[in-house]
């Protein structure tokens, strides 16, 4: 009797055991792939306010080698074209630092803004009007749809900031199809 019982308590427990195993070795594995406190995007906020701190501490270059590694320009662009304006206000010192891709997407991402937010993606253009962030490069209309066009226009007719009226003007011509001398 006392064996009978015995053997019926080892193969419940043997079970168990082996149970524990399957589960243990499993987490193990999922381990490996995954941090214990969720995926790596869960860890890392990015925000406009810590990348404005990243880049005074560390430099732009740092920065934008820290965001092509942790794969975060899609959020980028997206907060850029929505027309936030802490995202904006950070696009002339990383801009000054990416790939010539990385750019031509960041600046399709400030064309969209333009009718969201004229102020901010003005303030952000080159006074010099240069090739990366000049209005010239910025408001052209080229491969925007009519209606992203009419906003635009009507958006920096009506931007009134004596500080932006010349980008204003240099954002306005390109978008009216016109060069400045």
């Amino acid at each position: 009797m006392r064996a009978a019982l015995f053997a019926r308590f080892a193969r419940s427990w043997g079970l168990a055991c082996v149970a524990c195993l399957v589960v243990a070795t499993s987490i193990r594995v999922g381990a490996a792939a995954t941090p214990p406190f969720g995926p790596a995007e869960a860890t890392r906020t990015l925000t406009a306010r810590t990348l404005a701190r990243q880049i005074q501490q560390d430099g732009p270059q740092k920065v934008v080698q820290a965001l092509t590694q942790n794969k975060e320009w899609p959020q980028t662009r997206r907060a850029v074209a929505t027309g936030w304006q802490n995202w904006i206000d950070l696009m002339p010192d990383l801009m000054s630092a990416t790939d010539p891709a990385t750019t031509r997407s960041l600046q399709l991402a400030l064309r969209q803004a333009l009718p969201r937010n004229p102020r901010a993606v003005v303030a952000a253009l080159d006074p010099k009007n240069g090739p990366v962030r000049g209005g010239r490069t910025i408001c052209a209309p080229a491969g925007m749809p009519a209606t992203w066009h009419r906003r635009a226009i009507r958006a920096v007719e009506a931007l009134h900031d004596i500080h932006l009226s010349d980008v204003g003007a240099d954002c306005l011509d390109a978008l009216n199809g016109r060069t400045r001398s």
